[in-house]
């Protein structure tokens, strides 16, 4: 399935992935550190929102199979789905933090005279 910007979820942990990578890169300025920890937290919502809509679409073709209850088996497996793109989402955020928290100058440790 596909959100309304046409991103997949696969789409969506790839990019993840990539802010990741972009993020742990040394010579990142504090200003792209920050836009890229934007864009994850948005992508990793967009991820929730893609697992929501696949698990919707399964339950649904399973309840047409076997006549199950479907919201009850929805409160089954949305958890589970929200907690795995959270965790994406969370991963990019940290790697993020570090890097804004790296980036703070320090104070100096010289005597002065």
């Amino acid at each position: 399935m596909a959100d309304a910007e046409g991103r997949t979820f696969e789409g969506v942990h790839e990019r993840l992935s990539q802010i990741v990578d972009e993020v742990s890169a040394e010579d990142i300025s504090l200003d792209d550190a920050l836009k890229l920890y934007e864009e994850a937290v948005k992508l990793g919502l967009s991820a929730c929102d893609l697992s929501e809509q696949d698990i919707e679409a399964h339950l649904a073709v399973a309840e047409g199979a076997s006549g199950a209850d479907a919201p009850a088996a929805a409160g089954d497996g949305a958890p589970a789905a929200e907690d795995a793109a959270a965790d994406v989402a969370a991963s990019a955020a940290a790697t993020a933090e570090a890097t804004v928290s790296d980036a703070q100058p320090s104070a100096p440790t010289g005597e002065l005279s």
